[in-house]
């Protein structure tokens, strides 16, 4: 089939594919429709000897893995750490490092919100040089809701 992109002409030739009905059938348009979809062909796979972490394993042309070594695929099993509380902490009380953590996070959102104060406060006096009065109004009202 000879096709033009671009004023480049070129010649297209589709991959022809085997067909299989389905056999559903539906309607479009008042007319009865045989559905149909390509038939599946596997592609075969490369064979290759590869090694993970020491772990030796073979692909196959399945797809698949497979290996001698049972025991180095195995997952292995760790031991769980024990959390330690330090002596000084009674139960309920909260570790010292999330108590930093949480003056840290205070911290950041006290000057978000001076951040968001200090951008309106000027949005505000240019509102107000430019004699927007709807604008000045609309500022204002938002001053009012963040000013908590």
């Amino acid at each position: 089939m000879r096709l033009v992109y671009r004023g480049v002409g070129y010649d297209y030739e589709p991959t022809p594919t085997d067909m299989v009905e389905s056999g559903v059938k539906g309607q479009y348009r008042g007319q009865t429709v045989d559905f149909k979809y390509p038939r599946h062909v596997p592609a075969p796979q490369p064979v290759l000897g590869l090694k993970y972490r020491g772990a030796s394993y073979q692909t196959t042309s399945a797809g698949t893995a497979s290996t001698n070594d049972l025991e180095a695929v195995k997952p292995v099993k760790r031991a769980a750490t024990p959390v330690t509380v330090p002596a000084h902490m009674r139960p309920g009380q909260l570790h010292p490092a999330f108590l930093n953590r949480q003056a840290m996070m205070n911290e950041v959102s006290n000057t978000h919100r001076q951040n968001i104060q200090r951008r309106l406060a000027h949005r505000l006096e240019v509102a107000k040089a430019k004699g927007d009065q709807f604008l000045v109004n609309q500022l204002e009202r938002e001053m009012q809701l963040i000013a908590y």
